[in-house]
C-alpha cells in the first residue's frame, strides 16, 4: 500500500520519529495500526502486551547467551593454564613437588 502525504506531514513524521529514537515509517505504521483499532485501548493494551512478552523471552534469551559466554570464558581461562603447564613440562620447566607445594 502506498500513501501520499503533503510535505508538512513528513514534517512532522520525521519530528515524531526523532523524539522517540523511532523512523518516520514505524511512526506512521504506528499511527495506522492505532487508526484501524479506532483508538481501542483494550486493543492497544493487547498490542503493547504482546510486545513486552517478545521483550521478556528476548531479555532471558540474551542472559542465556551471557551466560553460556561466561562458562566458556571459564573453560578457556583453565585450558590456557593447563597448556601453560604442558608447555613447561615439556620444554623441561617444570618446578619439584617440593617447591610447588612450599
Amino acid at each position: 500500500m502506498s500513501i501520499r502525504l503533503a510535505e508538512s506531514d513528513i514534517d512532522q513524521l520525521a519530528a515524531r520519529a526523532r523524539r522517540i529514537s523511532g523512523t518516520p515509517t514505524g511512526v506512521a505504521r504506528e499511527l495506522i495500526r492505532s487508526g484501524l483499532t479506532d483508538g481501542d485501548p483494550f486493543t492497544q493494551a493487547e498490542r503493547l502486551l504482546k510486545i513486552e512478552r517478545h521483550l521478556a523471552v528476548l531479555s532471558q534469551d540474551l542472559r542465556g547467551v551471557m551466560t553460556a559466554a561466561d562458562g566458556h570464558s571459564h573453560s578457556l581461562e583453565h585450558i590456557e593454564v593447563m597448556f601453560d603447564a604442558l608447555l613447561k613440562a615439556l620444554g623441561g620447566e617444570v618446578e619439584p613437588l617440593e617447591a610447588r607445594h612450599a
